[in-house]
């Protein structure tokens, strides 16, 4: 059973700011150099200096960029720039984006959550590397607050929980702004003690499925176990974790597929590999096909069976398992057991390694590295489904890195949770 509370949100000083827009940032783990550069000089509060601080020449275990990001999240405070809300909030939020020729908006909702460990009521969905869990946790330890919240879904499928936030959202929202991608954002603070109580007991019945952040959650289990020597109550505030909550069931919800690229494998002969794959798939030339022909052709046969778009250089194909299982198994681990591990002896410990496998949001970056030769092959995905997601995590299953991209991002700094008991009210 989850358990949500509301707290006292730390958020920038709107008056000061203003244009919101100038100080926000997508999540950490997407956010390459030269992008962090033009963030750091977008706004000298922007929370770039305190998600992803750069490094210095000099830096040691007393001085670095944690201590950085401690340093700058301190002053801001003391500058007023940072502020403390009055009261224990939860923050629902809406994000209206364009996609597929659509516009669509999805409302969600900030609260803590109560740390447990995975397979109880908050669920996993992907296989993490261990890396990004070190540079988190260092970062918490540091200045002992979350900078932006863990993207998490909920089976909501009498959208009793959706009436609530688009109630909630018929007033003025507290933010609004359209940000770098063209996505508008608003906030609403919502401390009306009975909508947190409608909220906090619809909760309890719904299993938590992380979306984006699985690196975070498992940061706050591991923060959760360093401040235990400190703990003095069974209700402290490092018992908790700051998410954001959207429904699985909503129109507003969207997965878009990531794409696979194989590259710089030794020997790789396009010839043998297709004929290995026709073993268990039908492949089909699709000669002359536009990128959106071929993803709209693998979408069309999905029902049915396992399907993939192929390009190898000069020739695009759909390749069509010939015996599915019953029911049939999420393309993402088809694709991963019987081709890139199987067929191309790709292992996980490779892909863990970054090696021969790559990822690519874009099909068409994924096409021209093959046409360029940059890479080898490119396999074309269809999107996982919400329905699919669910059935398979609740059986406690991990899929493969890069199963999902959910579609928009959250963004950094709408909201921080001091970790602390004057967060808690």
């Amino acid at each position: 059973m989850p358990v949500i509370r509301p707290f006292k949100g730390l958020r920038y000083d709107p008056v000061i700011i203003g244009d919101m827009s100038r100080v926000v940032a997508p999540p950490y783990d997407i956010i390459y150099d030269e992008w962090r550069d033009r963030l750091y000089e977008r706004n000298p509060y922007n929370i770039i200096r305190l998600i992803k601080t750069r490094e210095e020449s000099g830096d040691n275990e007393n001085h670095n960029r944690y201590t950085r990001a401690r340093d700058y999240e301190q002053a801001w405070v003391r500058e007023g720039i940072l502020k403390y809300d009055e009261k224990p909030a939860l923050y629902v939020r809406s994000e209206t984006y364009g996609v597929n020729g659509m516009t669509k908006t999805r409302f969600g909702f900030i609260a803590l959550v109560k740390v447990e460990e995975f397979g109880r009521s908050i669920h996993p969905h992907e296989r993490t590397l261990s890396a990004p869990k070190a540079d988190r946790l260092n970062l918490v330890k540091a200045t002992g607050t979350n900078f932006s919240q863990i993207f998490s879904i909920f089976s909501d499928p009498d959208h009793e929980i959706q009436k609530i936030l688009l109630e909630v959202a018929k007033g003025k929202p507290e933010a609004d702004f359209v940000d770098e991608q063209g996505i508008t954002r608003k906030i609403w603070i919502v401390d009306d003690k009975t909508v947190i109580s409608r909220l906090a007991e619809k909760m309890k019945s719904r299993d938590i499925i992380i979306a984006d952040g699985h690196h975070r959650y498992e940061t706050s289990l591991a923060y959760k176990e360093f401040m235990e020597p400190t703990r003095r109550s069974d209700d402290e505030a490092f018992d908790y974790v700051s998410m954001y909550l959207s429904s699985g069931n909503a129109e507003g919800m969207t997965i878009l597929p990531t794409h696979r690229k194989v590259g710089q494998l030794h020997g790789f002969d396009g010839k043998a590999f297709l004929r290995d794959m026709s073993r268990e798939f039908d492949l089909i030339p699709f000669y002359g096909a536009t990128i959106e022909e071929m993803l709209d052709r693998i979408k069309a046969d999905s029902a049915v069976t396992n399907v993939f778009g192929l390009y190898l250089k000069d020739v695009f194909y759909i390749a069509r398992m010939k015996a599915p299982a019953a029911p049939k198994l999420l393309d993402v681990d088809v694709l991963h057991d019987s081709i890139i591990e199987k067929k191309l002896g790709i292992t996980k410990e490779d892909i863990a390694q970054g090696l021969y496998l790559h990822f690519s949001k874009s099909p068409e970056h994924a096409y021209e590295d093959v046409a360029r030769g940059k890479d080898q092959a490119a396999f074309f995905m269809n999107a996982l489904t919400t329905e699919e997601m669910f059935r398979e995590v609740l059986k406690g299953r991990r899929m493969p890195q890069k199963s999902t991209y959910f579609y928009p991002k959250t963004l950094s700094g709408l909201v921080m949770y001091k970790i602390g008991p004057e967060s808690l009210g």
